[in-house]
């Protein structure tokens, strides 16, 4: 880069050190002489400035997130065309924390800090989506871990709900590992279809790992034809569970929207965040991601800590809401007959209700035994999603948490 563009860019920005390299750019920590403000800049890689993708990329990005104002989104200022004396470049907020693939390098999150991350990537999500925009590449690379919270960064391939997309009908922008499964088939971009990613984002955190592996097109294809992989044991169920709705493959199945999604993170996050700082008190340094990066962290190594006095205080919690007293859930099924496998998705103590809208099957193999234990509402799901008709029994019993499936 010759040295007088290195000095002052757009005649106001000096740039001082390389932060990171991507695709098409480059990031620069800059400082704006005329406000006298550290920033961030995005330099078109010159090779790139007569690319038509590219450009468009690059002014989408500035265009959406530059008309985006919210604490969980990465600001950007300004925008600079291309020209013989300087590169393309974007001007944005700096943010002082690393990227969550970074965070992620060093092993899997606590529950309480992956639900921290995700209530706060889907806040600033649902700013972007009311205001028509779908981001089309939610990953950890793109998630920033400041000492304020988090920042969801990068709207470069984003799109306005509706509108035609920046690249060639039937090409699929953004990472396999986190396209949905209506993407990879062909399908639009929907705020469901970054619910889904933000679903991946979360297992990736509780788990320190992508859900499928492979070339790019194997991932792709194994969103859309394998089953989604099970969490850790150790993993509360609430969180699993929550998990679990978030990668449905049918978008309609997934939450309504991102507020709803940002809410309920919210709520695991701070019922998680209490149960661990009762029975450890040393480890509220990996509660909140608001807390800072470095203390992110520190709790990074110990997923599995207490895990059985959350998943204790959960239930107990859950029963209250519920205003289950001492309550179980008998799963039952007539022989032979896998349709007629029964359970209810939020029955209460002494109902049942059949589904005959559920399809019919000509067999389905179902492992009794891995459902004792498991909370009803992940159960009927599941087997719902074997096309299983189901209904729910109640039966107080000693010796299971309330929710839970007995036989």
């Amino acid at each position: 880069m010759p040295a007088d563009v290195r000095a002052l860019l757009g005649g106001r920005y000096e740039l001082q050190d390389r932060i990171g390299t991507g695709g098409f750019s480059e990031v620069w920590r800059a400082h704006d002489e005329v406000l006298d403000r550290p920033v961030a800049i995005k330099l078109l890689d010159a090779k790139y400035a007569r690319d038509p993708e590219a450009l468009a990329r690059f002014r989408s990005e500035a265009h959406n997130a530059g008309c985006l104002s919210h604490g969980n989104i990465a600001r950007v200022y300004d925008f600079g065309e291309p020209d013989a004396q300087q590169p393309g470049f974007l001007v944005m907020e700096l943010v002082d924390g690393p990227s969550l693939a970074g965070v992620l390098a060093a092993g899997p999150l606590s529950p309480a800090a992956t639900m921290d991350i995700i209530a706060q990537a889907a806040a600033g999500l649902h700013e972007a989506h009311s205001r028509g925009l779908v981001h089309r590449d939610v990953k950890p690379g793109n998630l920033l871990l400041a000492p304020g919270g988090v920042k969801v960064a990068d709207f470069g391939i984003s799109h306005a709900i509706d509108s035609a997309t920046l690249t060639s009908t039937g090409i699929i922008v953004g990472s396999p590992g986190y396209v949905a499964p209506e993407r990879a088939s062909g399908a639009r971009a929907t705020p469901a279809s970054d619910l889904y990613a933000l679903g991946v984002v979360a297992y990736e955190c509780l788990t320190g790992a992508p859900p499928f592996t492979g070339t790019g097109l194997e991932v792709a294809l194994a969103h859309v034809n394998r089953p989604f992989p099970e969490l850790p044991g150790h993993v509360p169920w609430q969180v699993a569970a929550f998990v679990f709705d978030l990668t449905s493959k049918d978008p309609a199945l997934r939450p309504p929207d991102a507020a709803a999604v940002a809410e309920r993170a919210a709520g695991l996050r701070d019922c998680l965040a209490s149960a661990v700082g009762a029975s450890d008190p040393a480890s509220r340094a990996d509660q909140l991601v608001s807390a800072g990066a470095r203390q992110f962290l520190g709790g990074a190594r110990r997923p599995a800590r207490g895990s059985r006095g959350l998943r204790v205080a959960l239930a107990g919690a859950a029963a209250a809401c519920l205003l289950v007293a001492i309550a179980v859930v008998s799963l039952l099924s007539s022989a032979g007959t896998p349709s007629a496998a029964s359970a209810r998705n939020g029955a209460g103590p002494g109902s049942e209700q059949l589904n005959p809208s559920s399809p019919v099957v000509t067999s389905a193999l179902v492992n009794s035994r891995s459902l004792a234990g498991q909370p009803v509402a992940l159960v009927v799901r599941r087997l719902h999603r074997l096309g299983l008709v189901t209904r729910v029994i109640w039966r107080p019993t000693a010796f299971a948490p309330p929710g839970t499936v007995i036989a």
